[in-house]
C-alpha cells in the first residue's frame, strides 16, 4: 500500500483545526449564509468584511452604553458580523521542490531509467498535483460543509491608506487587470465556482467585459459564428460565384487583387462549406468568428506593446496631446475627436481654425479643421475621412497625421529648426481636414452594430434607416454597384446628395473651386490608391500626374515600414463605387490631384483591424499627404 510521504503529515493537523473552528465561542464563526444580507456575502479582500462594517456603521454611532458591549460582543448584537477569532492564514508552498531534478542530465542508460522511475514515483509535478488532489478533496469538502457552499480563494494585496477611507480594499481598482489575473488567478481558478474575469479589476479587456460596457444592450447587433471568407477569385460576374453570394453572403465586404470577401452568417457557413466542395473554388476563413473580432476592436493597446511607441520610447511625442484623452491606443468616440480638435485650436491657436460646414440629420457638427500659415497664395488639400460608418481606422490614423502635422508645424517655429523640401512643401498648402464624414453612422457602430456602414438617415416608406453616403455623391449616381432598397447597406439614397453631410462637403468644396489643389478621400480597406474613374475604364486628362504621384507614394510607403500598396484606377483595382466623392470632385472641381486611399489591410481584419495598426496607419497617411503636397505645384 502507497504511504503518504513525511512531508504531507501537516493534513491530519489542518483537519483537527478546521473541527475545532466549529467550537469556538459555542457557534460556527464561518457560517456565512445565516442571514440574508448581501454584506454578509462580500469576499474578505485585504482589511476583511470587519474593516468594511466599521466603515459603513462606525461604533461611534451606537449610544455610549453599548459601546462596551458592542466592541466585545458584536457577534450577539450585530446580525451581519462574522468573527474569525481563532482562525488562521496559512501559506501552502506547493512551488518549493518543483523544476530542479528536471534539469539534471544522465551519463548512461542505467541512470536515465532510474532517473525515469524516480519521476514517475516521485516527480515534483506528480508531487504537486497529488497535494492539490488531496487539499481540493478533504480541506475543501470539510470548510465547504461548514459554509454550505464552494470554495472560493482569493489572494489579497497591500493597501496603502486612504485618507478617510481606511481599510478598504481600494488597491483592487488600481491593479493592472492582465498582470493581476495571468500572474495569480489563472492558476487558481479551479477553486473558484465563478469565472474570475467577469470582473472588471481582475481581466478589464477580456471579451465578457467589453460587451458588458461598449455593447451590453438587448438592442445591440450581435454577430456570433459569422465568418469572413476570402474566395480566390476576383470576377463576381460568374455565375456559380455570384450563386454563391445570393445565397450563402450576406455581403461582399471587398474586391481586390487577392480575390473576394464575403461576410457568411453562421446559418449558411455549413451550406457553404458543401458547395464550395462541390463548385471548387479555393477560399480561406480570415475570420472564423465575427462576435470576437469586433471585441478585438474595442480594446486598449497597452504602452508597453504598442508598436512603434515601444521600439522608439519617446520619438513620437504628438502622441501625447496635452489636454486631450486622445492616445490612438484604441478607437475614440467622436467626443473625443471633437475634443482633440479643440486642444489642437487652443494649443496652435495662430496656425488653426475650426470650421463647421454643417449638420447631421441628428444635429452633429461637421467639423474641418484648418491648418495654414495664412499665406493667400497657397494650394487647399482638402482630406475627409469616415464616410462609411464601420470605418474606425480612417479617423484614427487622419488624427493621428494632424497631430503630427501640428505638432511639427509649431515646433520649427518656435525652435527655428531647418526645414527639409517635403517639410517645407508641406507648410506652403492650407490643409483641411474632416476627419469624420459621417458622425451620426460611426456612433451608431460603436454602440449598437458594428458593421454599420450608412448614416442615420430615416425612411418612412420603409421604415429603415441608412443612406451610403460613399455612393450619396452626384457623378455615376445610380450606377451598378448600388440599390435603391434603403434597408440595403449600399442604398444610394432617394437621389444625389439627399443627405446634408454629402450635400456639405458639395458646397465646402465648391467654394475652394480656384484654389482646390488636391482632394483625397480615406477609407478602409484594401492597401490601394485609386483615382477616377470608377464606372468605366476612361482616361481623365490628368491621369498623368495622378499615376506618377501615387507610384512616388507606394514608393515612400515601401520604405517607410515595408507596407505593399497598389495603385491604379477604381475601375481597374475593382474598387469601383458609384457616386463616390471623388468621381464627383474630379468631375466638377477638377483640382490637380484626385485620390481613394484604402487603408490597411487586405482582408486578414478587414474592417475589424485591431487597434494596434492605428499608428502605422496613421504614418502611412502622413508620408501619402507629404508626397501630395511636393507634387503640387
Amino acid at each position: 500500500m502507497h504511504r503518504l510521504p513525511w512531508k504531507w503529515a501537516w493534513l491530519p493537523l489542518l483537519l483537527l483545526i478546521t473541527a475545532k473552528l466549529e467550537q469556538v465561542g459555542g457557534r460556527t464563526h464561518l457560517d456565512l449564509a445565516r442571514t440574508d444580507s448581501q454584506l454578509t456575502r462580500l469576499p474578505f479582500f485585504g482589511g476583511g468584511v470587519g474593516h468594511l462594517l466599521r466603515y459603513l456603521h462606525p461604533l461611534a454611532m451606537s449610544p455610549p452604553s453599548e459601546r462596551v458591549r458592542t466592541s466585545e460582543l458584536r457577534s450577539e448584537l450585530d446580525a451581519n458580523y462574522v468573527s474569525y477569532r481563532g482562525a488562521q492564514l496559512w501559506k501552502l508552498n506547493f512551488n518549493a521542490t518543483r523544476g530542479s531534478s528536471m534539469e539534471e542530465r544522465e551519463e548512461d542508460d542505467e541512470l536515465a531509467e532510474e532517473a525515469a522511475e524516480r519521476q514517475v514515483v516521485s516527480s515534483p509535478d506528480a508531487q504537486f498535483n497529488e497535494v492539490v488532489a488531496l487539499f481540493a478533496l478533504t480541506f475543501a469538502a470539510l470548510i465547504g460543509s461548514v459554509l454550505g457552499q464552494k470554495l472560493l480563494l482569493w489572494r489579497s494585496v497591500a493597501v496603502p491608506e486612504r485618507s478617510g477611507i481606511s481599510g478598504l480594499p481600494l488597491a483592487l481598482l488600481n491593479l493592472n487587470g492582465s498582470e493581476l489575473y495571468e500572474s495569480t488567478l489563472e492558476g487558481l481558478q479551479w477553486l473558484s465556482p465563478l469565472d474570475l474575469r467577469r470582473f472588471d479589476f481582475l481581466s478589464p479587456g477580456s471579451s465578457f467585459q467589453i460587451n458588458r460596457r461598449y455593447r451590453n444592450g438587448s438592442h445591440v447587433q450581435r454577430y456570433y459564428g459569422c465568418q469572413l471568407w476570402k474566395v480566390h477569385e476576383t470576377r463576381l460576374e460568374q455565375p456559380k460565384l455570384r450563386a454563391f453570394w445570393r445565397h450563402f453572403g450576406s455581403e461582399v465586404w471587398n474586391i481586390n487583387q487577392d480575390g473576394i470577401d464575403i461576410l457568411i452568417e453562421q446559418r449558411n457557413v455549413a451550406d457553404a462549406r458543401k458547395f464550395m466542395d462541390k463548385v471548387g473554388y479555393s477560399y480561406n476563413i480570415m475570420i472564423d468568428d465575427i462576435e470576437s473580432a469586433i471585441d478585438e476592436t474595442y480594446v486598449e493597446v497597452p504602452a508597453v506593446e504598442h508598436p512603434l511607441d515601444s521600439v522608439r520610447n519617446n520619438s513620437l511625442p504628438w502622441m501625447e496631446v496635452p489636454g486631450s484623452t486622445m492616445n490612438w491606443r484604441r478607437y475614440h468616440d467622436q467626443a473625443d475627436i471633437k475634443q482633440f480638435l479643440q486642444t489642437l485650436l487652443e494649443t496652435y491657436s495662430e496656425n488653426v481654425e475650426l470650421i463647421q460646414i454643417g449638420v447631421t440629420r441628428n444635429k452633429r457638427p461637421l467639423e474641418v479643421i484648418r491648418v495654414s500659415n495664412g499665406n493667400p497664395d497657397n494650394w487647399a488639400v482638402f482630406v475627409d475621412a469616415g464616410l462609411q460608418a464601420r470605418d474606425w481606422l480612417s479617423p484614427a490614423a487622419l488624427t493621428y497625421a494632424i497631430s503630427k502635422l501640428t505638432h511639427l508645424w509649431g515646433k520649427a517655429q518656435d525652435e527655428g529648426q531647418r526645414q527639409g523640401r517635403a517639410e517645407k512643401a508641406m507648410r506652403r498648402i492650407d490643409w483641411y481636414f474632416l476627419p469624420l464624414a459621417n458622425p451620426d453612422g460611426y456612433q451608431y457602430s460603436r454602440h449598437t452594430d458594428r458593421l454599420w456602414t450608412k448614416n442615420r438617415g430615416y425612411d418612412s416608406a420603409s421604415g429603415c434607416y441608412g443612406v451610403n453616403l460613399d455612393r450619396n455623391f452626384g457623378y455615376g449616381w445610380d450606377g451598378t454597384g448600388s440599390t435603391s432598397n434603403p434597408c440595403k447597406n449600399l442604398y444610394h439614397g432617394a437621389h444625389s446628395f439627399s443627405e446634408p453631410e454629402s450635400r456639405a462637403v458639395r458646397s465646402f468644396l465648391s467654394s475652394m473651386r480656384e484654389y482646390l489643389g488636391a482632394y483625397v478621400s480615406l477609407g478602409a480597406y484594401g492597401q490601394a490608391i485609386t483615382y477616377p474613374w470608377g464606372d468605366a475604364d476612361y482616361v481623365t486628362e490628368n491621369q498623368r500626374d495622378l499615376k506618377q504621384t501615387a507610384r512616388r507614394a507606394i514608393l515612400a510607403l515601401r520604405r517607410l515600414n515595408q507596407a505593399e500598396y497598389s495603385s491604379g484606377t477604381s475601375y481597374r483595382q475593382k474598387l469601383a463605387r458609384p457616386g463616390n466623392s471623388a468621381d464627383w470632385v474630379q468631375d466638377r472641381i477638377g483640382p490637380q490631384l484626385v485620390f481613394n486611399m484604402f487603408l490597411k489591410d487586405q482582408g486578414r481584419y478587414g474592417y475589424l483591424l485591431p487597434p494596434h495598426y492605428i499608428v502605422e496607419s496613421g504614418e502611412e497617411v502622413f508620408e501619402f499627404l507629404r508626397t501630395i503636397a511636393q507634387q503640387l505645384q
